[in-house]
This record gives C-alpha cells, sequence and structure tokens, in this order.
C-alpha cells in the first residue's frame, strides 16, 4: 500500500469518515484509536512481521523517557538509560540498513589483501520508513532527556505519534516537540482547513502522477547509457536535468500529500520542500531541500558536535562529517556517501569563502555567479545518487564533460516538457519572496488546484513507486 493506490484510499477515506463522525473535536478516544489501528494497519500491509521492529523501538523509547524523569536519576544513569535508546534505534538501523553493505565491503577488502572471505548470503527486505520514524523516535528521548520535553504517560499517545501513517513512511520527519503538542488541543473540524488538505493532496498527486512518474520513464529508460564510454553529452546533461525534476517532484509531492492528508485528519505537518533550485547558496539550498532532515542533522548532530562555535578548521571538519552521515543516512552504498561529501565540502568551501551569510548584499554578478555553481555542484551529486556505482557515476560524468554536440530529438523534448511545471513554480516563489507578485488567493488557489486535478486525470505517468520508500 501506498499513497498511490487505491487500498490507500479505501483506509484514508475510513479515518476521514471517523474523523468527520466520532472525531469531530479530534481528541475523542475512539477517533484515537482509529487512527492509531489504521496507522498500524498501513505500515504492517508492507511486512505485517516488521511491525515487531517499529512496536519495539517505540516500546523502549517510551520506556526510556519515562526512566529519564525518574526523581533522583544521577546524570551518569540518565546518559545509559539515553544510551541504551539510542543504541538500540542505532543498532535495528544499522541491522537491518548497513550490515549487508558492511559484508560488502569486508569481502572486498579481504581481496585486496589476499585472505580468504567466505561471504555469508544476507538478503534482508529494508522494513519501510525506518529512517525516517528512527529519527523521530530518537528526536523524542534526546529531547526529554535535555529536559525540553516533558515524557508522555500514554504508550497510546506516543505510538500514534511514532506511527502516524501520513509521514510514517517517507517523512517529513516531525518531532515530539511539533506532534505531541497538537494531540490533546482540540481541533473542531473547519472546513477552510479541509479545503487547505485537499488542495496540498491534489498538488502532491500532481507532483507525483504527472511530473515524478513522467520524468521516471524517460530516466530509467536511458539512465544505463551514461555508463558506457560513448554516452553522449546532450543526452547525459538531459537525463541529470529530468532526474533532478523527478527526485523533486516524487519527494516534493509526497511530502505534499503526507502535510494535506494531515490537515483532513486534525494535525499540521512542517513544511519540507521550498522551490529549491533557486537557492542562491548551499547553505539555502538545505534551508530549501528536505527541510526537516537537514534541521534534524543540525540540532542533533552538527551543534552537538560543536557546530561552527569552534575554530574554522573544526567547523569545516563538522560540515563535512555531517553531510557524509546524512548521506549514508539515504542508503547503503558509496554513491549516496560521495553524494553527502560533495555537499558536506560545498558547505565547507562557501562558508571558508564567506559566502554562507550576507550574500543578498553583494553585488549581482558574483550572487548570479555563484547561484550557477551551487545548482550546477547540485546536479552533479544527483548523479552520483541516482547511478548503480561510483565507477558508473564517474564514466556518467565523463560522458557530460566530453561536450559532445547533439541535436534535442521529439522525445527528449517531450521529456523536458515535464519540467515546466518545476520551473514555472520554482519562478512564481521567487517573485513572491522577492515581493514581485502577490501570493495566491484562495479563489486563484482553488482554480490552480482544478487545473492540476485534470492534468492529474489526463496526463499520470506509468510509475508508481516511491523513491524514498527504499530509505
Amino acid at each position: 500500500m501506498n499513497f498511490v493506490s487505491w487500498a490507500f484510499a479505501a483506509l484514508l477515506l475510513i479515518v476521514w469518515l471517523a474523523r468527520v463522525t466520532v472525531g469531530r473535536r479530534k481528541v475523542e478516544r475512539p477517533y484515537v484509536w482509529v487512527l492509531l489501528v489504521a496507522s498500524l494497519v498501513f505500515y504492517g500491509w508492507h511486512i505485517p512481521a516488521y511491525l515487531w521492529v517499529l512496536l519495539l523501538s517505540a516500546a523502549i523509547d517510551y520506556q526510556a523517557a519515562m526512566a529519564l524523569e525518574r526523581p533522583g536519576r544521577s546524570e551518569r544513569a540518565r546518559k545509559a538509560i539515553l544510551a541504551v535508546s539510542l543504541g538500540t534505534n542505532l543498532g535495528l538501523l544499522a541491522f537491518f540498513k548497513y550490515f549487508g553493505f558492511a559484508l560488502d565491503n569486508l569481502q572486498w577488502a579481504s581481496e585486496r589483501v589476499g585472505l580468504p572471505f567466505d561471504r555469508p548470503t544476507w538478503s534482508v527486505v529494508l522494513p519501510m520508513g525506518i529512517s525516517f520514524y528512527t529519527f523521530q523516535s530518537m528526536s523524542y528521548t534526546i529531547d526529554v532527556y535535555r529536559r525540553e520535553l516533558r515524557a508522555l504517560a500514554s504508550f497510546r499517545d506516543f505510538l500514534l505519534f511514532i506511527a502516524f501513517f501520513p509521514q510514517l513512511v517517507a517523512g517529513p520527519i516531525v518531532r515530539a516537540s511539533e506532534f505531541l503538542p497538537q494531540m490533546p488541543r482540540v481541533r473542531r473540524l473547519h472546513w477552510p482547513v479541509v479545503a487547505s488538505g485537499l488542495a496540498l493532496i491534489v498538488e502532491g498527486y500532481f507532483l507525483k502522477m504527472v511530473c515524478a512518474d513522467n520524468l521516471a520513464g524517460y530516466v530509467d529508460k536511458y539512465w544505463a547509457q551514461g555508463y558506457r564510454v560513448d554516452g553522449n553529452s546532450v543526452v547525459m546533461v538531459w537525463l541529470a536535468l529530468l532526474f533532478s525534476g523527478q527526485i523533486f517532484c516524487d519527494f516534493a509531492g509526497y511530502s505534499q500529500i503526507a502535510r494535506g492528508c494531515a490537515y483532513l485528519l486534525g494535525y499540521r505537518l512542517p513544511v519540507n520542500f521550498r522551490s529549491p533550485y533557486i537557492a542562491g547558496s548551499f547553505k539555502n539550498f538545505w534551508e530549501r531541500w528536505h527541510i526537516t532532515l537537514s534541521r534534524w542533522l543540525r540540532d542533533y548532530l552538527y551543534v552537538p558536535l560543536g557546530g561552527n562555535r569552534v575554530s574554522p578548521r573544526r567547523t569545516y571538519v563538522n560540515l563535512l562529517v555531517v553531510m557524509l552521515l546524512g548521506g549514508l543516512w539515504h542508503g547503503a552504498a558509496w554513491t549516496y556517501v560521495v553524494w553527502g561529501g560533495l555537499h558536506g565540502s560545498a558547505l565547507a568551501i562557501e562558508r571558508w569563502l564567506g559566502l554562507h551569510r550576507g550574500l543578498e548584499q553583494r553585488a549581482w554578478w558574483l550572487r548570479a555567479g555563484w547561484g550557477v555553481v551551487v545548482q550546477v555542484v547540485v546536479l552533479v551529486a544527483w548523479v552520483f545518487f541516482r547511478s548503480e556505482s561510483f565507477p558508473g557515476a564517474l564514466q556518467f560524468l565523463r560522458n557530460v564533460a566530453r561536450l559532445e554536440p547533439a541535436t534535442l530529438n521529439m522525445e527528449m523534448w517531450t521529456g523536458l516538457a515535464f519540467l515546466l511545471p518545476i520551473v514555472v513554480a520554482h519562478a512564481w516563489t521567487w517573485l513572491v519572496e522577492h515581493g514581485w507578485v502577490a501570493p495566491l488567493t484562495p479563489m486563484r488557489r482553488a482554480a490552480l488546484t482544478g487545473a492540476l486535478l485534470y492534468g492529474i486525470l489526463t496526463a499520470y505517468g506509468s510509475s508508481n513507486a516511491f523513491i524514498y520508500f527504499q530509505f
């Protein structure tokens, strides 16, 4: 079951009917139980046996938070409790996601030094969404440890926070401090809120079904050409552009659908994307791309490492370490590590050049030039993100670097047409942010929603798999 399935539509309809009947104030016990059961059904639909992973992680973090608040705990005991909680979460994540990767690298290293190594067979399906709900659960225990949040007395409520199905498997990564205060808050049905939720859902499905799924058809068909030594430069650039649009629409579309569904059910989720391809700096890119992940990495990894409160050299190392781990979070492959390393290096170089802040006051040519550099590096990094291997990504980029001329055929122009909505949306955001135009009025947004709905019904693509479901 995923967002682009009739099973999900039926599940959402059932829960929404509960919302408008037994959950008109959102806090009624029958509605809360319906929401929790629906969330567990949604997660268990993939592989029912993996419900134990979610429940184990939630149970340990719930008990850890309760233990952290018991009076008389020494600081040493509190650190030990936090270590158990974090160790369990990271241990489960490492076991399912990285154990096979570790075996592959151990085998590679043993072969290089001439030592025999009989790699055991390892074929485990990754629990859906484990990277996302692990980070959510960890944020809860860390915040309780820091005394920034009170522990929840109800395990049911805590489990609903972890398993809330709109954002369970691919974000946004919602912190406990953002979600838990909404649970006891009485939120009656307001039809303007319902209309806003439906608009977000339509926008998300348009990004996913029309843009991402159609772009995926071209990318999946031709990407392997980039691994050949005779790959044409123009085709490679075309593919990189299409994939940059595909991954944005796929992930931003999911986030919009999740936010819209949450609106319908009485909850508000944080914004996860804000037109990242108009970013003029690497810092600004990460303030616009996967915002909930970048904030999580900043507050729970970068700042504890010292952030920018240490020496400049240490700050550069912190940036690189955080982004390398961020790349590894996306997947157990060296291509993801390189992707994170490129972004970490770019952030460090930008800070060294002093372009991470105050860029708006610089000369226009410097802003424009650096903005081009940012988007070119982002595009290069996407090649590593999408490629099946590190050598394959390098060959892809070698093909681009040859700068061979070629003429775009009709199929290539058709593929680029599905980037047009992204260009228009990003340009509109830029104009709004710079005060050139006013935000859409409710009537104009309703008209736009109608046009997007028509596009969904007439121009949807053939693929329906979400890229970030594998993370």
